[in-house]
């Protein structure tokens, strides 16, 4: 079961009323309740033969949850059950069961007190369902007090963290909702021991389609909001700082925005399914939501001061505070560009966007039109990305969010997609001029990977991978196409929605990272030189062939990165025999070939289970690079899901690269339970990003260079061995892909072994064993063996790839983008368009 601290508050207190309710129900029916309008007429699980019975009055089946019948219990069902279980002297109520009840008893009386005192809300018929739902509540604790725990649950104490009276009314409102928030005192806690068996029918208790409910579901939304917003401005003002990746806050932010997708999938069905067949939508809701809170600041919410005003903008920060600002901007867009195939641009008239000025207008006005020319010029940039001509390799939740609306406009603007629209406007807001970092951040790291590339053989699949994801914004096609389409103009400057998006930013840059990494990996792995040279290395640092001031730092970094399990098979050897022998396992020969009594000559045996495989690193990151992929349809992220990844991360650090623990970190196995477990969905993002942080040396780390630095050493190793041989030797490398050979042919005649079988033997000789020990400490000296450290901490600059030649490479096909743009612009013509009009 989710951790309750992983839960949104609305789930958690569904979670409350549904566990009240199950315990009551199935307590009193284990104790002889039969009231018909209980479930004491459907057959216990175990019964089984009997013939169908008439479905109780008061229980209708909802469906089921796993192996679990669930049914719906009506509100006045619980005080009857609560009475009859209250007369039974042996039973009490558990912790968890009266702490839920004290819970939701406070939240919604106080919810509604603060709804009635600071929104001025009043509904008849819903105040008389809210009173008797508290007042059957009421009566349920009554009954069970006697069976009950006294000081369980304090509520004013818990509300009282945050419990601070402010000018803001949806503050205000938030306060009744505090008590889901995860305590100190909880998050310390040990971790709870889930009894053995759980009842095998669960009750929900009926829905509840009034206003206020509505109103809690959606307040409740909204601090759940609230809270991702608090983690990811300490994340961006980190950012700002220097204190962590531009990647790492960036994959958290657009993981928030996934997350806030599935916090209101969770209530949107209520403000569709409306009891009278009259169809809203979430953010027509949010309209008289904001209008009755303006009420209490005595603001008209019609008394619109100008022709243009889309409200009375004295409730400027109320409408910021209920997203209502963004779902104006959004669906206004989408009904102004219902038909754009190609790319729309916006014509300044509402102005354009202050980077110095950023959220500090004087005015509501000025801070209004801020925000609106800041979204006019961002979104036609977006809307081109959601086109298939747009796509990119990188998609990120807004993309697919308009992408979305733009298919089903008539749906109403989502809630999630404003929030992410006004997140997008206070990260823009808080870095001010400065929001251009994301964009150098992103360049430098496609200019330091390009320059990797150089060095890479041309038309290799891993290489071109690599600059499928580095090159994808060395043009902007954005640009290209307004200026096929409309021709050039002083305001369509180059580049400017990545320069005013440093979230997007950072996805691609992570996004580099990953294609680097995994390309490096399988790049390095084919051969298995590196894989040999750290058993040579390893070799002749065991014995003492290299002295201790002579370190491979590279090769060092690599084998700490992958452990051990990569190169050997078991511990690292330590005489000559053990270093030809874990060759020879290594590359998968049986073990059972090694033992004496074979026959001479015989073919070895292989067992591939004995080849060492290279290990990807950075799980968590690789993983979350793959939901950026433009892939269609797929489910919302959960906290469930981000929960998983974590634990999986976790997990694949102390594995090998065949999924197997390392024996080195075995102890770390058996450790405690990762932290996260206990995490709320907001701080659930904190954790997220250091985790990615944490792995941006292993994605960073150059496969490719490492590769190459090994190669050259073996080289080397070959030229000096035909010196001592002459060409005969030749015979043993055949082709340039076999270089990694010279390393066994070091291992077997240092062991005397004339081939890999047990009776091959023949007459041990170092000499070849000393001669790669003077050729590796002479490319330690030369510096050879810290070129990948050096070039971590380089600044590339453009001029340092002036000259370098990529293959004809299109990540945009901008000649195909031109046609489409020249045929399309023909047949709608050249008009100019304003998203606003």
């Amino acid at each position: 079961m989710l951790p309750a601290s992983l839960k949104s508050i609305y789930r958690q207190y569904k979670a409350d009323t549904d566990s009240v309710a199950t315990w009551l129900a199935t307590t009193a029916k284990a104790n002889g309740y039969t009231d018909e309008t209980t479930d004491s007429k459907k057959p216990a699980p175990k019964k089984k033969g009997k013939g169908k019975k008439k479905k109780p009055n008061g229980a209708a089946q909802a469906g089921s949850s796993g192996s679990k019948n669930t049914y719906v219990i009506k509100i006045k069902d619980f005080a009857p059950m609560a009475k009859h279980i209250a007369e039974i002297e042996s039973i009490s109520v558990p912790d968890d069961t009266a702490t839920a009840l004290e819970r939701v008893i406070w939240v919604r009386k106080n919810f509604a007190e603060r709804l009635a005192a600071r929104m001025g809300f009043t509904d008849r018929a819903s105040d008389i369902r809210h009173s008797f739902f508290v007042q059957v509540l009421e009566r349920v604790r009554d009954y069970l007090k006697p069976l009950m725990k006294a000081g369980v649950f304090d509520a004013g104490q818990t509300s009282s963290a945050e419990g601070r009276e402010s000018d803001n009314p949806f503050k205000n409102m938030f306060e009744a909702l505090n008590v889901y928030n995860p305590s100190e005192a909880f998050l310390n806690a040990p971790d709870v021991v889930i009894p053995p068996s759980t009842p095998e029918v669960k009750y929900t208790v009926e829905e509840d389609n009034s206003v206020e409910e509505l109103l809690f579901a959606f307040t409740s939304l909204l601090k759940d909001y609230d809270r991702l917003s608090l983690e990811l401005k300490s994340l961006w003002m980190r950012y700002e700082s220097g204190l962590i990746d531009l990647a790492a806050v960036s994959v958290a932010t657009n993981t928030a925005f996934e997350l806030a997708r599935s916090m209101e999938d969770e209530i949107k069905d209520m403000y569709t399914k409306r009891p009278n067949g009259e169809k809203t939508n979430l953010a027509e809701f949010v309209a008289i939501y904001l209008t009755s809170m303006s009420k209490t600041r005595d603001i008209d919410i019609e008394d619109r001061e100008e022709p243009g005003d889309p409200y009375n903008l004295k409730a400027y920060d109320l409408a910021q505070s209920c997203l209502l600002n963004t779902i104006n901007l959004l669906g206004s867009y989408v009904k102004g560009n219902p038909d754009v195939v190609v790319i729309s641009r916006y014509n300044g008239k509402f102005g354009w966007y202050d980077e110095e000025l950023g959220s500090h207008g004087e005015t509501n006005r000025d801070k209004w039109r801020q925000d609106m020319s800041a979204m006019l010029e961002m979104l036609p940039d977006l809307h081109f990305l959601t086109t298939n001509m747009g796509r990119s390799g990188v998609e990120d939740e807004m993309v697919r969010g308009l992408a979305d609306l733009l298919d089903k406009p008539n749906d109403g603007v989502p809630i999630w997609l404003a929030w992410a629209a006004q997140t997008y406007l206070d990260v823009l807001h808080f870095l001010g001029p400065d929001c251009e970092r994301g964009f150098h951040d992103m360049l430098q790291e496609s200019r330091r990977v390009k320059k990797a590339m150089l060095d890479v053989p041309d038309l290799t699949s891993e290489r071109r991978a690599v600059l499928t994801a580095a090159m994808k914004w060395d043009k902007d096609p954005m640009w290209e196409a307004r200026k096929e389409l409309y021709g050039p103009s002083p305001m369509n400057a180059r580049f400017k929605f990545v320069r005013r998006n440093p979230m997007h930013c950072g996805l691609i840059l992570h996004n580099i990272r990953a294609a680097m990494h995994k390309s490096g990996v399988k790049y390095a792995a084919t051969t298995g030189a590196i894989m040999n040279t750290v058993q040579l290395y390893q070799a002749l640092r065991q014995e003492n062939l290299i002295p201790e001031d002579a370190v491979w730092e590279d090769l060092d970094s690599f084998w700490q990165m992958q452990g051990n399990s990569t190169f050997f098979v078991g511990d690292p050897p330590k005489n000559r025999e053990g270093y030809f022998r874990n060759y020879c396992l290594s590359i998968g020969v049986s073990a059972t070939h090694f033992v004496p009594g074979k026959r001479k000559n015989k073919k070895p045996n292989v067992n591939l289970d004995n080849r060492r495989s290279m290990k990807f690193m950075g799980w968590v990151s690789l993983n979350t690079d793959i939901r950026l992929r433009p892939s269609g349809d797929r489910p919302a992220l959960s906290t469930e899901f981000i929960e998983k990844i974590l634990e999986e991360g976790r997990l694949h650090e102390i594995r090998d690269g065949k999924g197997h623990i390392r024996s080195d970190l075995k102890g770390k196995a058996n450790g405690e339970k990762a932290e996260h477990l206990k995490l709320s969905p907001a701080k659930l993002l904190e954790d997220l990003a250091l985790v990615i942080e944490a792995e941006i040396p292993d994605l960073s780390f150059d496969y490719f260079a490492m590769h190459n630095s090994v190669w050259a050493l073996l080289k080397e190793l070959k030229e000096e061995y035909t010196r001592l041989i002459g060409p005969e030797f030749l015979r043993y490398i055949p082709q340039e892909d076999k270089l990694p050979l010279v390393v066994g042919y070091t291992f077997s005649t240092a062991a005397g072994q004339a081939g890999a079988g047990p009776t091959e033997k023949g007459e041990p000789n170092d000499s070849f064993l000393n001669a790669a020990a003077e050729i590796m400490r002479a490319f330690l000296a030369r510096g050879q063996g810290r070129v990948i450290k050096e070039k971590a901490g380089t600044v590339v600059t453009a001029e340092d790839l002036q000259g370098a030649k990529f293959e004809d490479y299109d990540p945009w096909g901008m000649d195909r983008l031109k046609r489409e743009i020249n045929r399309m612009g023909a047949a709608r013509g050249e008009e100019d368009q304003c998203p606003m009009q």
